[in-house]
């Protein structure tokens, strides 16, 4: 699918030291993202606040903690705040805007699942069902007990079927890119999965691989949702991008959207940077994320998508709406409830991803705050997100309306390990509220 180009017009654009603030004006008549916009202090947030964040990341950006941030802020499905700073490619001296495109990596996966979640709806999916029914070579997988002397994996027979929720929960035992230590790990990142022609080729790959544990044992980070992208197809009878377009992005207006763009485009997607041993910034193929520009290159369900702070504020509105957009119902409020329930057991984010995932649970594709009184930053139990690898964020919080998406391009592989947004992004971000609610405040 190719990302069709096109310009939202920003009201009441004011610069700010190095970034471009906007604040929202009271007219019905004017749009952001497809939302009515309104004054932060008509839906009970502080400008002074939001301003101040938006003056932290053009600090950060000044300081080359990342080149640049886009953020939006809506509250109660109006947008409130947008601020852009810094610079979409520091060499060509080109700065972020409203419009730039980003590798969204992870932020797929809700993506995924909200596809996945409408076939459930339709009764043409269901959680429990064994994957292998729709993709055949997971059948009779086998789960790594150990390496013998020859360091050939020692294995079991799985003792059940991997389910389509296993792979939704990420509790199937599929592996991933992250584990450089151990031998399984070294397996995984061996077996050529970036050289794959389709996806069907990619799910026997990771089918032919030994689990790293017993299906819904535990949580573990996988390539599930890639996996999930392959049985979109098998299921609905699409192309998986064709599917997400036509089901998703096309009736979202998210025309900025897909897993693919032009030779000619790539001028508008955000350079990826990391940090150089002197803690400068210095440019990074973004491999991980597939070549954007090959058409041929297979949609990853799990990282593949490039997008803008506009077009996923509409998805993450969405979802934050209980599954409609536009008047239109993409998926029914329960069924977002159902996803935004954690599934897995208390303390596994924490045990996998470390004391920064304090307080959190994972439901199906999206993460959540479970015990806001261990978060480290500020947050509302019942708030829910899902990041990517480059330092894209987004939140959906229930219980004060808010929605908001910050997009930045950091690699954090570089020799000084950059400091994630998510911490000062939530804090800030909520620290801007001044009245408590879900709901508008009477008479706004």
């Amino acid at each position: 699918m190719t990302i069709k180009r096109f310009s939202l017009i920003l009201f009441g654009a004011a610069l700010i030291g190095s970034g471009v603030v906007h604040a929202a004006p009271d007219t019905r008549v004017q749009q952001l993202a497809g939302m009515p916009m309104a004054q932060p202090a008509q839906v009970g947030l502080s400008a002074d606040r939001l301003k101040a964040m938006a003056d932290h990341f053009a600090q950060a950006a000044q300081t080359k903690a990342a080149a640049g941030y886009v953020i939006m802020v809506a509250r109660y499905g109006k947008v409130v705040f947008s601020s852009t700073t810094g610079f979409q490619d520091i060499e060509a001296g080109k700065p972020m805007s409203i419009d730039t495109k980003f590798r969204i990596a992870s932020m797929t996966k809700p993506v995924t699942t909200a596809a996945v979640m409408m076939l459930v709806e339709e009764g043409r999916l269901q959680l429990h069902d064994p994957v292998a029914r729709y993709l055949p070579e997971f059948a009779n997988m086998r789960v790594a007990t150990g390496f013998d002397d020859k360091g050939d994996p020692i294995t079991e027979p799985a003792k059940r079927a991997i389910t389509i929720e296993d792979l939704l929960t990420h509790t199937s035992g599929i592996g991933y890119l992250f584990d450089r230590k151990t031998p399984l790990g070294k397996m995984w990142l061996s077996a050529g999965f970036q050289n794959v022609k389709d996806l069907s080729e990619f799910t026997h790959k990771v089918a032919s691989l030994p689990l790293y544990f017993q299906p819904g044992e535990r949580f573990f980070y996988s390539f599930a949702d890639d996996v999930l992208g392959r049985v979109i197809e098998v299921v609905s009878g699409q192309a998986f991008d064709r599917f997400l377009a036509q089901r998703l992005f096309v009736p979202l207006g998210m025309t900025n959207t897909g897993f693919h763009i032009s030779p000619a485009e790539l001028a508008s997607v955000a350079t990826l940077y990391r940090h150089d041993a002197q803690g400068g910034l210095e440019r990074r193929d973004p491999a991980l994320g597939g070549n954007i520009t090959d058409p041929n290159f297979p949609p990853g369900g799990g990282g593949g998508l490039i997008s803008t702070a506009t077009d996923y504020m509409r998805f993450a509105q969405m979802m934050a709406n209980g599954g409609s957009f536009g008047g239109k119902q993409y998926l029914s409020p329960v069924t977002v409830a159902q996803m935004t329930r954690n599934r897995i057991a208390v303390g596994d984010p924490e045990s996998f991803w470390g004391a920064n995932s304090k307080g959190q649970g994972y439901g199906l594709g999206v993460g959540m705050i479970t015990d806001a009184g261990r978060a480290p930053y500020i947050a509302s139990d019942g708030d829910f997100a899902w990041g990517g690898l480059w330092d894209t964020q987004w939140v959906a919080s229930p219980s004060t309306g808010i929605t908001a998406v910050l997009m930045t391009q950091m690699d954090p592989t570089g020799d000084t390990e950059p400091k994630r947004t998510l911490a000062d992004f939530r804090s800030m971000l909520f620290a801007s509220v001044v009245e408590v609610g879900a709901r508008p405040p009477a008479g706004r």
